[in-house]
Parts: structure tokens; sequence; C-alpha cells
């Protein structure tokens, strides 16, 4: 068993500014990127549980920041999770102690109910304001170091906050235009957080659950989700041009990999249920693949050398995607997840994807140190 030491043992040598850049310049730099999808379910480990994580900003900076100075991840922030931008246009939630949110009670259970829906004022509504304090405190802590960042869910989503899921799913079908309005006030509030975010400095990315294959057909894909995620993303592209845009959609998404970058996004993140390697070959060169440990079967209730075995296997996958890779989970850390699992992750980038470099900049297979190039996939054929 590796020991802990060993895990601790391998120190980074740029921030993660110093490698994006270097990335961008077609340098070979001291790791792969290595953005593994935290949050406040990371809060325990910092003695700071979701609830009180929720609703204080300077708790929100405190996880944040000890995240970074601890693990060394390329990447900081806080985003609306599913439920912030339903909240703020009224949805009431139950906050536990030691678990995520959820809804106390629909907006929406009538046909009535969607007249009287609002968008929300990002600046007073809501959590939101607390979560744009909490970025310009990350921001003034580590981002000299590290680009801070936010992340909201997809406007259907955040339909599925606003009234049932099932509810939701039966209008797609038998009343689909009550639900295209709902769409539209829900993507002018996505739209008005992302101006906030996006006036102060912040890049802005999107999850999506709802929007995944496990749910939905192709067809509903293309007329409930693409049109309305588009509308946000040439939002964010008034802003920030086509920069640090990322797409995260849970559960099955393969059949749709084309339409998410057809909607110009730099970084499409995947599930653990999906094949890197099919996603590399189906739009590896259409945008930087994101993905895709398994966050509860590796992350939470694996151990060390599970860890490092899953992270090797996704590298090999995905090492000489044209776009470019970055190593991560496929959805959330769980609540739970052992302090020494997140290091595991964070060693297996540094040992295994030691000497990256972006391949449309190599010159050939050897014009690079990429250390996984070298090694076998001890998955291969199983994952």
């Amino acid at each position: 068993m590796i020991s802990r030491e060993e895990l601790l043992s391998l120190k980074d040598e740029m921030t993660p500014r110093e490698r994006s850049e270097a990335l961008a310049r077609g340098e070979a730099v001291d790791r792969i990127p290595l953005c593994p999808i935290l949050g406040e379910t990371m809060g325990p480990l910092f003695g700071i549980w979701p609830r009180e994580h929720n609703h204080n900003a300077e708790l929100m900076t405190q996880v944040e920041v000890g995240m970074y100075r601890e693990f060394g991840v390329d990447g900081a922030g806080i985003g609306t999770g599913l439920r912030g931008v339903a909240e703020a246009m009224g949805v009431e939630l139950v906050y536990p102690e030691k678990a995520v949110s959820y809804v106390k009670e629909p907006l929406v259970k009538t046909e009535a109910d969607v007249a009287k829906l609002k968008p929300c004022d990002p600046e007073k509504d809501g959590r939101l304001p607390i979560i744009l304090k909490a970025l310009d405190m990350i921001n003034a802590e580590v981002g000299a170091e590290v680009g801070v960042s936010t992340d909201m869910a997809g406007p259907l989503t955040v339909v599925a906050q606003i009234m049932e899921p099932s509810l939701m799913l039966r209008w797609m079908v038998k009343k689909p235009d009550l639900v295209h309005e709902i769409l539209h006030v829900v993507t002018e509030s996505n739209k008005r957080f992302i101006d906030s975010a996006c006036k102060r400095g912040y890049a802005v990315g999107f999850s999506d659950p709802l929007a995944s294959q496990s749910l939905l057909s192709v067809k509903m894909f293309r007329e409930f989700v693409k049109p309305y995620l588009a509308e946000c993303i040439e939002e964010i592209k008034k802003w920030r041009g086509n920069e640090g845009i990322n797409l995260h959609i849970c559960g099955k998404s393969s059949g749709i990999w084309n339409d998410m970058a057809d909607l110009g996004i730099n970084t499409l993140s995947i599930d653990n249920v999906d094949s890197l390697a099919e996603c590399r070959e189906k739009v590896g060169d259409r945008a930087c693949l994101v993905g895709n440990v398994p966050p509860v079967d590796a992350l939470r209730m694996g151990d060390p050398e599970m860890i490092i075995n899953y992270c090797i296997h996704d590298m090999a996958q995905a090492w000489d995607n044209p776009g470019g890779y970055v190593l991560s989970t496929g959805c959330q850390i769980p609540i739970g997840t052992p302090r020494i699992n997140v290091e595991a992750f964070m060693y297996a980038g540094r040992k295994y994807g030691a000497g990256y470099k972006y391949p449309k900049f190599r010159k050939d297979e050897n014009d690079h140190t990429w250390a996984s190039k070298h090694i076998e996939d001890p998955l291969e054929g199983q994952k």
C-alpha cells in the first residue's frame, strides 16, 4: 500500500496560471491540469458543513482557498449549485446541516403558476449575492495564482427545481409550450447571473444533469436544452469571447457530444459512465476533454491505489486528445470522501502526468516527456 508520505512527496513547480499560460504557448509543463469537481461537499475536510457553508461567503472562501492551498487544484471558485438560481426566483429550499439542500415545495404546480414566474436579480435575490461576494473574496486571496470561476445549472436543470421533474417531463411531451415559457424566464435569470459574474471578471461554466441522455432523447435535447444553453453561452461571449466555457452533463451523453461541441464551449466534461477514448474519437478535435474518474466508486469508496489506477487509465485514454485534456472526476466528489483519496488523485496527476504538452504543439510523438504514454494502462478492458 502506498504511504501518505509518498502521496505528498511530489510538489508542483508551477502555479495554475503559469501552467495554463505555458500550455497556451505550446510548452511542456510540470504536470497535466488537475481539476477534480469539489465544492461544498469538501467543506467537512475543513470542519465546515454544507448548511453553514451555503450561507456564509467567508466560509465559502475558507474552503476554496483551503482546497487550493492544500491540494493544488487548477481552479477555484463558487457556483450556484443546481438550485441557486431557482431559489433566487422564489423556490424555498431546505438546508440540512450535513447534507446538500433540496426543494421544500416547487413553485410551479399548475399551468396558472407559470405566468407568475419572474427573472431573478442576482445582486439581491436568494444566495446569489453571497456567491458573488465569495468569488470576490476568493479572487482577492488566490486570484494571482489560480483562475477563479463560477459554475451554474443549465436552464432545464433549473426548471426541474422550479417544478417536479416528473411534471416537467410530462409537460415536455403534452404541453411543450409551457415548458418553453418557463425556460425563457429561467434563461433570462441565468443571463443576469452571467452578467454579474462576467462584469467582475469571472469565467462561467455549466452543469446540466437534467440534459442527460439518461433522461432525454436527442430530439428532446435539441428542443429543450441546446437553444437555451446556446443563449446563455452567447451572453458569456459578449463579455469574454470564446474563453473558459465548460459544460458538464451527468450520465450518458455520447449521443449529444457533437451538439455540446456545437455550442462553442472550450471544455467538455463527461460522466464516468461514458468513455473518454470514444469521446476523443468523436469530438476531441472540437474541445478540450475533462474527466472522468468515478467520484463515488473510486474517490469516496476506493483506496489510493484504486484512484491512481483510474487516473492512469483516464490519462492513457485522453493524453493525445487534439483539443487537450484535463484530468478530473466524472461528477462532484461526495461528502465523506477521505482526504487521502484526494491526495492520491493529485499524486497520480503529478507523477504520471508529468511533462504534459498540448498535442497540437507536439512536433512528433517524442516531443514531450509525458509519463503515462510510456506505461501500461492498469484498467485496459475493465472500465
